[in-house]
């Protein structure tokens, strides 16, 4: 039988290959993890920030309700939940059809930055109904409706086909 070339498990030089073969395997899973962990950090930025922009939703809703608890909801109560602010817009318009009022606003959401310092804005334009309290009730009841845009560009709420900001006056 001839010599076998190469180096032997159990010696010290196939230790040190075995080794060094665990740390590049080692290395590899950590740069593919890595990897992965940077492509999504903008999906996750993303998504925190339209956490905020629900949840900024629900508090401009809780806020009507509380605006409305004495029976009336006139066009300054509502300017005070929705003030404007930038890059959203705020309170764009107002409606009102019989008892109902209907608050349009464009509200922002805000999350971390993607793999770079900053902020991720995220805007959406919501419709607020508040219908007044009746008897029995114990305040106004306020429902919220998302207004989506397929490709939003500036501005959710003009996207979303609602005309420029105007406040329709308390009839």
């Amino acid at each position: 039988m001839g010599k076998r070339d190469g180096v032997r498990s159990g010696t010290a030089g196939g230790c040190l290959l075995n080794g060094c073969l665990a740390v590049l395997a080692l290395l590899l899973v950590c740069v593919i993890g890595l990897w992965v962990w940077a492509a999504t950090a903008d999906d996750r930025a993303e998504g925190e920030a339209l956490a905020d922009l629900r949840s900024d939703a629900e508090t401009r809703q809780e806020k009507l309700v509380e605006a409305g608890a004495d029976g009336v909801l006139d066009d300054s109560e509502i300017a005070r939940v929705f003030p404007r602010g930038k890059p959203a817009q705020g309170l764009v318009r107002i409606e009102r059809h019989g008892p109902d009022v209907i608050a349009t606003a464009e509200l922002l959401g805000v999350g971390p930055g993607g793999l770079l310092p900053g902020q991720t804005l995220v805007t959406g334009c919501f419709a607020f109904t508040v219908t007044p309290k009746e008897r029995g009730l114990q305040g106004p009841e306020v429902t919220v409706r998302e207004l989506t845009v397929e490709n939003e560009p500036q501005s959710a709420c003009t996207a979303a086909g609602v005309p420029s900001p105007s406040i329709s006056p308390s009839r």
